[in-house]
């Protein structure tokens, strides 16, 4: 393990300069033997890097695994039995992953992902796919961004599936801090993963490499929302280097978040209008998938909620005034009609009394 750790720990080195070694050397204790003239004929590696290696102190690596296990967080090797077979295929696979929780499992895993700044149809999508992909038996993996990542983190848990968070920091430093109470949750429900090593800062320059991780380790990757010059964009892009499945929700054709989703969609994504579409585009492999029955979706709706809910919008968030006005009612006697419907997840409350239809 030490030789992996120390490797994965030299300072300045990619994703692919690692990958290069490990093409060109095979392993890293043998890497870390070689000399600077050794290391510096591989085309990806600089002098200036080559000399970082050779004096790379192997003490850290032994202070990091120790750190590591006195915070509870598992460390596993490229070489690791436990390693993720999916992650394993990329072109440049992390050389460690730092993992809180239970990585590995069964079932089928997709990725959700989207804009930090979502808008509520975006939020209300992401709250729909990832419930319905998670009761349908799939585990949902996302980066632990505010908006539409923490928001599929969320719902997966809400529907009782695994969920897998890959950080663009030290496993110990969790971005953005009012996400901590939800990242203790993800660790009993599935893991929370990072290739950084501990103590690492959430640096701009983190979250374009972590990307590559969050498709490596899914099936297929969803896109929810996105502007044209949008981090998920760059998810999307090494999906499809990696021969994964690019998937993208359509949106309204005036707003800028849908930008990105409609040129993915031109380029040839599969355009998802429910979960069955995600399910569809999944290899043959993808085992493991409940299919829900038609009766199965959602409970049975009395008159009058079928009324009131043929008045709310996928979205526009509706305040419970506007509402009792459409439907010619009190608002005080719409609100019982509005929580019933809430508890059978056919609408979800936004702040303010503002009701949302989610399907």
């Amino acid at each position: 393990m030490i030789p992996w750790v120390a490797l994965n720990m030299v300072e300045g080195m990619k994703p692919a300069q690692r990958a290069a070694l490990l093409r060109a050397y095979e392993a890293p204790d043998r890497i870390l033997r070689m000399t600077e003239m050794e290391l510096s004929a591989v085309p990806e590696i600089k002098p200036e890097l080559a000399y970082r290696i050779v004096r790379f102190d192997l003490r850290q690596a032994e202070e990091e695994i120790s750190r590591a296990r006195s915070a509870g967080v598992q460390i596993v090797c490229l070489n690791d039995p436990d390693y993720p077979e999916l992650l394993t295929q990329i072109p440049d696979p992390p050389l460690v992953l730092y993992v809180r929780g239970e990585l590995l499992r069964k079932e089928p895993t997709v990725a959700l992902v989207g804009s930090r700044k979502a808008t509520p149809y975006g939020l209300n999508v992401t709250r729909t796919l990832a419930r319905d992909l998670g009761t349908a038996g799939v585990t949902i993996v996302s980066g632990l961004a505010r908006g539409v990542d923490a928001h599929a983190h969320r719902a997966a848990l809400e529907s009782g599936a695994r969920t897998i968070a890959v950080l663009g920091s030290g496993i110990d430093v969790i971005y953005p801090s009012e996400h901590k109470p939800l990242s203790e949750k993800i660790i009993q429900q599935g893991a929370v993963v990072s290739e950084l090593p501990m103590g690492s800062a959430p640096n701009r320059e983190n979250f374009p490499i972590r990307n590559r991780i969050i498709s490596g380790l899914s099936l297929g990757v969803v896109v929810v929302e996105a502007s044209d010059k949008s981090g998920s964009l760059i998810t999307a892009r090494m999906a499809m280097e990696q021969g994964r499945e690019v998937l993208a929700v359509p949106g309204s054709i005036f707003n800028e978040s849908s930008k990105g989703c409609h040129a993915l969609i031109k380029d040839g994504a599969a355009l998802v209008r429910s979960w069955r579409d995600v399910i569809a585009e999944l290899p043959e492999k993808a085992t493991g998938i409940v299919y829900k029955k038609e009766e199965e979706l959602g409970p049975e709706l009395n008159e009058i909620e079928k009324s009131v809910i043929g008045l709310l919008s996928f979205d526009e968030p509706r305040h419970v005034d506007q509402i009792a006005g459409m439907a010619g009612m009190k608002s005080q006697e719409l609100l019982g009609t509005l929580v019933s419907l809430e508890l059978k997840n056919y609408i979800s409350q936004m702040p303010g009394k503002h009701f949302l239809r989610v399907k």
